[in-house]
């Protein structure tokens, strides 16, 4: 299932109308500016990772749910699977992204198929930082990851790395072809953090540590090289 902006967006507005909420109110709920849940709704930009997932902790749902009313609520002994190319598509200005195992509701994992699409720092228009950890792996290409706390850090096919996803963070594909990943976030908590999206200067991305961002004691930047361990700062 492919969803564009539009669809995106209509299927939101259904959700807060269906709870009876204004704008005004669901942008409280959520912490999503009403300037930009207009323009969502109206399918007139493609909500970030990100954004999309604070919209769905508005509506006190599940990620998959929300682009999936059929998804299943949680029991006991669930099972589903996802074949090649069946998940739901959604894209963005630096991402394509197909989502696995949307039928299942109320999950602590969201799984994602990546393309990396940006190619210079200048295209990193808007970085991740979301609630909870986050598992990549290289399927195709070379990603370089870059962090706010770390320099950055390229991952060939087979390689991968696990961050604290508060730490804000985003891709670059620094091959000739197609650059490709899963990306598994993580989180046991209900609710989004209130700052779950920043939208950083390209700029501040490489190098350590930044001026202006305070370096937090819990965020961690883990890559695995060929099973070889990489903790060093």
């Amino acid at each position: 299932m492919d969803l564009n902006a539009q669809q995106i967006g209509q299927r939101i507005k259904v959700l807060r109308r269906d709870r009876r909420w204004t704008l005004q109110e669901f942008s409280r709920r959520s912490n999503v500016s009403i300037s930009a849940l207009s323009k969502i709704e109206n399918g007139q930009v493609a909500a970030s990772f990100d954004t999309l997932l604070r919209i769905a902790r508005g509506f006190g749902i599940n990620f998959d749910a929300m682009l999936n009313a059929g998804a299943a609520q949680r029991s006991a002994g669930r099972f589903t699977n996802t074949r090649g190319g069946a998940g739901v598509f959604f894209s963005t200005d630096m991402y394509e992204y197909e989502v696995h195992s949307v039928e299942l509701k109320r999950k602590h994992m969201i799984p994602l198929h990546m393309e990396v699409k940006a190619r210079r720092l200048s295209e990193l228009t808007r970085w991740s930082s979301h609630e909870g950890e986050e598992f990549i792996y290289v399927i195709k290409g070379k990603i370089e990851l870059h962090t706010e706390l770390y320099a950055p850090f390229l991952l060939l096919p087979g390689d991968s790395a696990y961050i604290d996803s508060q730490m804000p963070h985003a891709f670059l594909n620094r091959g000739k072809g197609k650059a490709e990943m899963l990306s598994i976030c993580f989180s046991q908590e209900v609710r989004l953090a209130p700052d779950a999206t920043r939208d950083l200067p390209a700029g501040k991305a490489s190098g350590a540590a930044h001026g202006g961002y305070p370096r937090s004691a819990a965020s961690r930047h883990y890559t695995t090289k060929r099973t070889v361990l990489n903790t060093s700062k």
